[in-house]
């Protein structure tokens, strides 16, 4: 088993293991992304102050009904009641009476606009509950499948994981020490296969000498232009 051979099979469990702690890092990104559920949960906190307001103003507004109503049946009772014979009170009453009547219509306008305004309110804080219901569901149904996802990507790296001891072991040190300065600095491609005659990692196409060097497997060779080390 030649130098570049198996510097090339720890390379591809190095690439499968790179490509699985990047997955389980987006999906870890996106596990802990809640702006969705943030906004909606927002929302749904502001509809829910919101009818609070409303139904309070909506309560307001029925006591004054009621007390004004409580108002105008003193008013009645003092006015028919017999008790006040006085011309002069009696027409004070009924002034009186004619006010409360006004003060009582405004009232009743203001109640009723009130209760509108608590409808319509609550109309929006149930538009806000199900929304973030939705929110929830969804999000409930993606994470589902993104902890199945990252369960099985761990299972894999662990597996990846054992190869990668079994590829190392029979590697030398020194072409260890390469290998991993060639994947730190080249984007964690150390070794580029030789393919139709060409460096699969930049293209470039290795002189006959480098490209026989290559195929011997005795020594390890580089690309010309990326460095890289050559297996084919």
């Amino acid at each position: 088993m030649s130098r570049a051979f198996k510097l090339y099979r720890l390379q591809q469990v190095d690439s499968q293991l790179d490509q699985g702690a990047a997955r389980l890092a987006e999906i870890e990104r996106i596990l802990g992304d809640n702006q969705a559920h943030q906004a909606a949960s927002e929302a749904q906190q502001r509809a829910q102050a919101a009818l609070h307001t409303a139904h309070t103003a909506m309560r307001s507004a029925e006591e004054n009904v009621s007390a004004q109503q409580k108002r105008i049946e003193q008013n009645q009772a003092s006015l028919y009641g017999g008790a006040v014979t006085n011309p002069k009170e009696l027409q004070d009453l009924q002034m009186e009476s004619e006010s409360l009547a006004r003060r009582l219509s405004e009232l009743e306008d203001t109640q009723l606009e009130a209760m509108s305004a608590y409808e319509l309110q609550q109309a929006a804080a149930q538009a806000a509950d199900a929304a973030l219901a939705e929110v929830e569901a969804q999000l409930a149904s993606e994470h589902q499948a993104l902890f199945a996802e990252k369960a099985e990507l761990l299972a894999e790296q662990t597996r990846l994981q054992g190869e990668h001891e079994t590829a190392l072991s029979g590697v030398e040190p020194a072409d260890l020490e390469v290998y991993s300065g060639l994947r730190a600095s080249k984007a964690g491609i150390a070794v580029s296969k030789v393919e139709a005659g060409t460096c699969s990692a930049c293209g470039a196409e290795p002189s006959a000498a480098r490209a026989q060097a290559a195929r011997s497997g005795e020594e390890l060779t580089r690309c010309d232009n990326c460095k890289r080390i050559l297996y084919s």
